[in-house]
């Protein structure tokens, strides 16, 4: 049945979009799939939450054959109340004359009429780079979409565009500037972009990763280094959306499903295409994943943070919050100092000791999967006590990632490194090359992330030293570098092959300076074994105050 039914889809999508282009002329455009069955049948098999957070733009498969895609993408915006539908689709026959081709008429779905918005359509031909077209009567990238729009947003006017292959980062600038008076709070900009195709199922996981890993970044630019139709069939688009979204709404990109097309098959399919779903909002939301994994910064459990925690409520409180960010997900931290049975009446300002008592139930509580005492401060009561913490943390089920140890955590491998070294003076860097050479003979089963201490205290971006090992541990393998140390945030950054993020900054700290902040990272997990990485701002959990 199942097979019957991806056989009819796939029929279904392709068949009619061989034939010319209609005629140009007033009326509205006729329906290009007129059976309205694959679309009811998606929305009412479609159990995908509308979503509270205000969504700016989505990107979305147009194949049929990923119709359970498309309704759950639709269903998370349905009720915000959009008038206008921005629509950024492959021209896929090259049928434009110019770079972009817009419409004014109207289209026929099987569920109903959508309206054009004229006014905007007349605006965009202002620039000279955009023409009309009815290259939109076999336009699979926009009539895939019309039904969807017509159910999840009655009401709602599109302007569809469609980008020639062979246009240009310079003609996408134009257009952006074209776009962004269209844009406001009732406007959806919604990309139509398929992934890598006509690769293999490893091949274009392999290059769906890739992708993956741009888009955790979210910076346009370095959508520049993807290739068509390898990643995606449509640079110009994926280009469009990152930087309007940035531009206008100050959104990044979440990414809610990847998927092939071998998975909606058990017969083995040579050539496949892949589905990213994304999701553009400037207000932060819990992860989206079934498998998240969540990363914090420098966390320390004594000293002052002992003092304001000390009251049973306050912990209880602090650990709701933190459970509320992360939704319960797995959390791994950078853990400063010793936990020990009972902390030295006096260990020293330099000297970091954490009451078993207190730390223990709030690592338990934050739902604390492993540690990295990969650190300056994990042996400061000596080998003895960092042998014994290791033992209790273990007795409570959290795992103890060392310094030049490896941690494999299911979905990926941890690798635990430090550069910063304060058990001597003066100072000295303790990294060296001999030291991550067991890197590259690790499998090559899943991917490898580490955890590193390294670089100046405060700082927000990585020093040369700092670059150079960011390069030299690519080189051996691995795809994410995740920093600590600093007691200040950084930034996520993507390229097609690694994601850095210079510093987490503080998780939980007895620092409350102008300086001092914090991020979490989290990595959601797709059942290919595919990443995508998300930052989460993090308020300064020392000065949480129970109300």
């Amino acid at each position: 049945m199942r097979r019957t039914a991806l056989i009819a889809l796939i029929l279904l999508l392709l068949a009619p979009c061989s034939g010319a282009d209609q005629p140009p002329g007033p009326g509205a455009f006729p329906p290009l799939f007129p059976d309205p069955e694959p679309f009811l049948e998606a929305i009412s098999q479609c159990r995908a939450p509308a979503l509270p957070q205000k969504i700016n733009g989505l990107t979305v498969p147009h194949h049929l054959l990923a119709a359970d895609l498309l309704a759950g993408a639709f269903a998370r915006v349905r009720g915000q109340g959009y008038q206008r539908i921005i629509i950024l689709s492959p021209d896929h026959f090259s049928r434009s004359r110019s770079p972009f081709a817009v419409t004014p008429r109207d289209f026929e779905t099987a569920l109903g009429r959508v309206a054009t918005d004229r006014g905007a359509v007349a605006q965009l031909l202002q620039n000279p780079l955009v023409s009309e077209s009815s290259l939109f009567s076999h336009e699979h990238g926009v009539r895939a979409l019309l039904p969807f729009i017509t159910h999840y947003c009655p009401g709602a006017r599109i302007v569809p565009i469609a980008i020639r292959p062979n246009s240009r980062p310079g003609d996408w600038e134009s257009l952006a500037q074209s776009l962004a008076p269209l844009l406001s709070s009732s406007t959806l900009l919604v990309q139509s972009t398929d992934f890598s195709h006509y690769l293999t199922y490893q091949e274009a996981r392999r290059r769906d990763q890739e992708t993956l890993r741009v888009l955790s970044g979210g910076d346009p630019r370095e959508v520049l280094g993807l290739t068509e139709p390898d990643h995606l069939d449509s640079r110009g688009g994926q280009y469009l959306q990152l930087l309007l979204q940035r531009r206008v709404f100050g959104a990044g990109p979440t990414v809610i499903a990847h998927r092939n097309s071998q998975e909606y098959t058990a017969e083995p399919v040579a050539k496949t295409t892949s589905y990213i779903v994304q999701v553009y909002s400037p207000e932060p939301w819990p992860g989206a994943g079934a498998r998240s994994y969540f990363f914090g910064g420098d966390t320390f459990c004594g000293r002052y943070v002992a003092k304001r925690l000390a009251a049973p409520a306050r912990g209880e409180a602090l650990v709701g919050r933190v459970l509320k960010l992360t939704g319960g997900s797995p959390l791994i931290l950078n853990l400063e100092g010793v936990v020990q049975e009972k902390c030295p009446q006096a260990p020293g300002p330099y000297t970091l000791c954490m009451a078993e008592a207190l730390t223990l139930p709030l690592l338990k509580g934050f739902k604390v999967r492993a540690v990295s005492l990969a650190n300056n401060h994990s042996h400061d009561l000596g080998e003895d006590a960092y042998r014994e913490m290791g033992r209790r943390l273990a007795g409570q089920g959290i795992a103890c990632l060392e310094n030049r140890g490896v941690l494999d955590l299911g979905d990926f491998y941890l690798a635990g490194l430090t550069d910063v070294d304060n058990q001597s003076q003066p100072r000295s860097d303790r990294l060296s090359r001999q030291d991550l050479g067991g890197l590259s003979r690790l499998p090559k089963d899943k991917p490898l992330f580490t955890m590193i201490h390294w670089g100046r205290e405060f700082a927000a971006v990585p020093g040369p030293r700092e670059q150079a090992l960011a390069e030299f541990l690519e080189e051996k393998g691995v795809e994410v570098i995740i920093g600590c140390h600093s007691h200040r945030a950084g930034t996520l950054e993507g390229t097609r092959k690694s994601c850095r993020v210079f510093s987490l900054g503080n998780f939980l700290f007895d620092q409350a300076g102008p300086l001092v902040s914090g991020i979490l990272l989290e990595a959601v997990f797709f059942p290919q074994g595919t990443y995508f990485l998300k930052i989460h701002p993090l308020p300064n959990l020392y000065r949480f105050r129970v109300e």
